[in-house]
């Protein structure tokens, strides 16, 4: 699936609102709450941290907060973010009661995280102006972090965040619902065994659902002319029953081969080829939540392969 054709299909899908939300019903809850009291008391939504693996709707839960205070939604991604000047326009230009969704809220520099320290606390902007120190007033507004390695923000920026949320992985039957909704929205008939198939290979996480849910379309789209089946579909692209793709693989056939040694994620990156932060964020936390992979205190060992 290029690029542009899955932006055009995650902006079809995403829910807008905390009613279309399914899944994370907990943390829909207790933030929809928070929300509604502040419309109704012309408050502000107090900074708000959402962490959590990728993919499991961080982003969507930010608009969602944002629909439901009627409030603009300024999004900004951490990784662009070098220095204080990057951060500056999004701050000047914030308009009263907005949300700013800042996205890997864990990649801003430490400066950048020190800057923002008056910002989130008493909504001003401290900044030298031909070698002046001047202070600015900024509009009452929200900054809404997503982050999948909360650890790694400083302890003083972390605890400036009133409202923190962990995001957890999907049960089966909740993507199996998700898939049997979004599939009506790309025109798709998809039989209620498909679509626990489907989930059974999204890993507990709906991005990776709605990616093999456009694979699907894709692939009926391409076969019309014949019969095809649900492992058929998936097996061409090199996903397994479980939803383990060649990297998966990749990665534990390197913990296989150590025969019960622990490896540390230098090693296993060395001998898969595949990059420590791509292991970290995209590969480990299924296996690890599934039993395939234990971590210990000196490094990852194969668990229980089903």
């Amino acid at each position: 699936m290029g690029i542009i054709e899955e932006l055009i299909m995650s902006n079809s899908i995403r829910p807008a609102s905390f009613n279309d939300i399914i899944g994370q019903a907990e943390v829909v809850q207790r933030l929809r709450i928070v929300s509604h009291g502040c419309l109704n008391s012309s408050g502000v939504m107090p900074h708000t941290l959402i962490d959590g693996p990728p993919g499991l709707g961080k982003t969507t839960i930010a608009g969602a907060i944002a629909n439901e205070l009627n409030a603009n939604l300024h999004v900004v991604n951490a990784a662009n973010i070098r220095s204080i000047k990057n951060i500056l326009p999004y701050l000047m230009g914030i308009a009263p009661r907005s949300v700013l969704f800042i996205d890997e809220i864990h990649r801003l520099p430490k400066i950048v995280e020190e800057f923002l320290y008056p910002v989130m606390e008493d909504f001003v902007l401290n900044i030298t102006i031909e070698d002046k120190p001047e202070t600015i007033d900024l509009p009452v507004f929200t900054i809404v972090g997503a982050t999948t390695s909360g650890g790694r923000l400083s302890q003083p920026f972390y605890d400036r965040f009133t409202i923190k949320e962990h995001l957890s992985f999907y049960s089966c039957d909740e993507l199996a619902k998700l898939a049997g909704l979004n599939a009506t929205k790309l025109g798709l008939n998809v039989s209620e065994d498909d679509l626990l198939e489907i989930a059974k290979r999204s890993k507990g996480t709906p991005r990776i659902l709605n990616a093999r849910l456009q694979w699907y379309k894709n692939y009926i789209s391409f076969y019309k002319d014949k019969e095809v089946n649900i492992d058929e579909i998936f097996n061409s692209q090199g996903i397994d029953y479980r939803g383990l793709d060649v990297y998966d693989r990749l990665y534990l056939e390197v913990l296989v081969k150590a025969k019960g040694n622990a490896l540390g994620l230098k090693s296993i990156s060395s001998l898969s080829g595949i990059a420590i932060e791509t292991i970290e964020n995209s590969i480990e936390p299924f296996l690890v939540r599934a039993g395939y992979v234990h971590r210990t205190p000196k490094g990852r060992v194969i668990g229980t392969m089903q």
